[in-house]
């Protein structure tokens, strides 16, 4: 009862698209903890593949390690997963550095109140640039992100096949440093039943402002547990793409040992630079 007096308070608090939040449940785990996901991001023709791996911690807490090859540069990205919407409302992003540590450089905090989104970028040894940025809707899931806060929520729909909305907001680099994107309302609208790498599916068409322009595509959930397995579309989230594609390779329940192994074999036995 009382999550679900919680959860009427929140959508009473964000009137737009609240229908939206009505959509999921309280039911935080619906989609389970210690699970680890592995990802591969590219062009949609294959090209620039790198390794994206999405760790739910705990029901909120979420980490993402993202790699084009061992002893290479390694992102580590974590996040807060609010208790009640279905979303992430902190992340801190970084760089992964040996014996699974890491360096924390960039922010985001969400204003509930004000709708508003905070980015924070200080690389080591320079001043912090802070930029803000209206998000009208909501959920919203930082596209940059590469879909992992979406992955733990949508186990969370209560009717998958009635479609989703949420919101896109995109840091872009830019060679005089880096811009915050509103990139609009993404529209996942349920299409059919199908096979999708080898696993039962549900596929939905996305489009809406977020996509104008024709640059939609399919999204992919498991059909069992609704998380996603993949999509292909028509707007890159990373600067060095021209559009996006990610496809689940496999899923692991390994927990936090599993997840400490993975991060501390990124550097294990590679040579001083």
């Amino acid at each position: 009862m009382r999550a679900a007096l919680i959860a009427l308070a929140a959508v009473a608090a964000l009137p737009a698209r609240a229908d939206e939040l009505a959509k999921y449940s309280a039911d935080l785990a619906a989609a389970p903890a210690g699970r680890i996901y592995h990802y591969l991001r590219s062009n949609r023709d294959g090209t620039e593949p790198e390794q994206v791996v999405v760790f739910h911690k705990s029901p909120r807490e979420l980490e993402v390690y993202k790699h084009v090859g061992r002893c290479n540069n390694a992102a580590l990205v974590t996040a807060e997963l609010d208790p009640v919407l279905p979303m992430a409302t902190k992340l801190a992003g970084g760089r992964l550095r040996p014996n699974a540590e890491h360096v924390e450089f960039a922010w985001l905090t969400w204003d509930a109140r004000a709708k508003l989104i905070t980015a924070k970028v200080q690389p080591p040894g320079q001043a912090a640039d802070l930029k803000t940025l209206a998000t009208p809707d909501v959920p919203w899931h930082v596209f940059d992100f590469d879909l992992a806060s979406l992955t733990v929520v949508t186990p969370r729909l209560k009717d998958p096949k009635a479609g989703f909305s949420f919101g896109a907001p995109l840091i872009w680099p830019k060679p005089e440093g880096w811009e915050f994107q509103n990139l609009g309302r993404a529209d996942a609208v349920f299409e059919r039943e199908e096979t999708y790498a080898g696993r039962p599916a549900l596929r939905f068409r996305v489009e809406g402002p977020a996509f104008a322009g024709g640059k939609g595509g399919p999204l992919w959930l498991d059909k069992a547990d609704r998380h996603v397995l993949g999509a292909e579309w028509g707007v890159p989230n990373h600067a060095e793409y021209r559009d996006f594609k990610l496809v689940l390779e496999k899923v692991e329940d390994g927990g936090a040992p599993a997840w400490d192994r993975l991060l501390r074999a990124h550097y294990e036995n590679c040579l001083a630079s």
